[in-house]
């Protein structure tokens, strides 16, 4: 009788749609069964998101870089906004998007509410917020500088990018196209 395997088994691991508490937790659950587990080389985890919770995102991204095994990262379909950062936080040298993947990277957006000491407290976080995206930025790509981010890949409309652009800023190490034997 064959045994089944599992994408967990093989050490994969997807991240589909909007990010948020739902889709976190068992990315999140599977990366520390993996590291309590031990033996494995690296994880893969492909990222196909349109983005989504900000914190969510960054919960993920703090595991990831916690995380003894490796974690190497592969965009395809939609990467974008909290989904792009995600991608970003990869393994570098090991980022690789699929060729027809859409990449968009914005600034995030946020409803605030409230009297004004809300509206002063909600600012604060916001800016909190744009500091910890610039500081990912500045990380994962060959921008250094706040300007320079801000004025690439953080304007103030959307910035959509070809999987090449993606590869020239760093966001990613390379498009991946396939060879003959080579698994990605």
């Amino acid at each position: 009788m064959r045994s089944t395997t599992t994408l967990h088994d093989e050490g994969v691991l997807r991240l589909e749609g909007a990010i948020d508490r739902d889709s976190v937790r068992p990315l999140i659950d599977a990366i520390l069964e993996h590291s309590l587990e031990g033996g494995r080389e690296f994880l893969r985890l492909y990222v196909n998101s349109h983005g989504g919770d900000v914190d969510q995102g960054f919960a993920l991204i703090d595991i990831m870089h916690w995380s003894p095994i490796p974690i190497h990262t592969t965009g395809m379909g939609l990467v974008a906004s909290m989904g792009l950062l995600v991608l970003m936080a990869g393994q570098p040298g090991h980022r690789a998007i699929m060729p027809n993947c859409s990449l968009l990277s914005h600034r995030f957006a946020t409803v605030t509410g409230g009297n004004h000491a809300d509206l002063i407290a909600a600012r604060r976080q916001q800016d909190l917020v744009h500091r910890r995206i610039l500081d990912h930025y500045r990380r994962y790509t060959r921008l250094h500088d706040d300007q320079a981010i801000e004025r690439e890949l953080l304007q103030s409309t959307d910035r959509w990018l070809a999987p090449e652009e993606a590869v020239a800023y760093g966001l990613v190490d390379r498009v991946w196209t396939p060879t003959a034997g080579e698994a990605l």
